[in-house]
């Protein structure tokens, strides 16, 4: 089941936004000022909505600090004549914006932007990584060609022929003959 925090002016707002929330598979907790929000642990919910402005701030301060402290997916919820400023500060920090007045099928089709656009974003860290791993490779593995170079007087495409050598006869990658020439274990 789905964790949900709403936050609102009013508690009458958060029943109304509660209610707009497809019930099924969501548990939803709700808080109406900024400050409660800060003291809930919120590394369990899975979406927060804020209405904003909230009692006593606007609320645009408040999810700046939630994009910092939580992986939830963040909605805003703003009147119309405040969308185009809201945008321009919550976009940029991947908070999904909804207009008031909210209807039910604007806030699931938020929660479900959010879902689609989580699971392409944790490809992307993932395809980063893997990215990142390689060019660490092959720049552990030019290193190890250099040092080949100097201590046996080889061209850069001979050190790289013998690294590979070393690999197979090693049976391990020649990315572990690179770390272990760079540590001076080989050569």
């Amino acid at each position: 089941m789905k964790q949900v925090l709403i936050a609102a002016r009013t508690a009458e707002a958060c029943r109304i936004l509660r209610e707009r929330i497809d019930p099924a598979g969501y548990e939803v907790t709700t808080a109406t000022d900024g400050m409660t929000v800060r003291s809930i642990d919120l590394t369990r919910y899975d979406v927060i909505f804020i209405s904003v402005p909230l009692e006593n701030e606007t609320g645009l301060e408040l999810l700046s600090e939630l994009r910092e402290k939580s992986s939830a997916h963040l909605i805003a919820i703003v009147r119309e004549e405040a969308a185009s400023a809201a945008t321009k500060k919550l976009a940029p920090l991947g908070i999904y914006i909804v207009t008031k007045p909210v209807y039910k099928t604007s806030l699931m089709q938020a929660v479900r932007f959010c879902e689609t656009h989580a699971g392409n974003e944790t490809e992307f860290r993932r395809r980063i990584a893997e990215l990142e791993q390689e060019a660490e490779h092959e720049r552990k593995l030019h290193r190890a060609t250099l040092i080949v170079m100097g201590k046996e007087s080889l061209s850069e495409e001979e050190a790289h022929r013998r690294i590979q050598k070393l690999a197979m006869d090693m049976r391990v990658s020649k990315y572990e003959v690179a770390e272990n020439i760079i540590e001076g274990l080989l050569i």
